[in-house]
């Protein structure tokens, strides 16, 4: 889902979300889509190696209590582009990017299904 004003002012391109019944993936706007893909793959990328699963934050936040522990740690480590956890993601969300636009067995159907 596009938020036109994420990334305005924080940098964030895109962030995923982890709610008891479904994952959510919001992206900043871009008139690329390949940049507006490569966002998506990126969180993607964060799911398919786990990188939610240890998102747990011990202390209670007085400030954001209605924003889940987890998504909070998640959006406040987001700075640390030099990470283990960024540099796999980013280099994940090539490989499928790769393959999306490489694809022998006919047209891929990314756009059709994340717009």
């Amino acid at each position: 889902m596009e938020l036109a004003d994420l990334g305005d002012h924080d940098g964030i391109c895109a962030v995923w979300l982890i709610t008891e019944s479904e994952d959510l993936v919001l992206h900043a706007h871009s008139d690329s889509v390949l940049h507006r893909q490569q966002f998506v793959l990126h969180e993607f990328a964060h799911m398919i190696l786990g990188h939610g699963d240890d998102d747990e934050c011990s202390t209670e936040d007085f400030l954001l209590p209605d924003i889940p522990a987890r998504t909070r740690r998640r959006l406040l480590t987001r700075r640390d582009l030099d990470s283990d956890t960024e540099i796999a993601a980013e280099a994940l969300a090539d490989h499928l990017a790769a393959a999306i636009r490489g694809s022998v067995y006919g047209e891929s159907r990314y756009l059709e299904i994340f717009g």
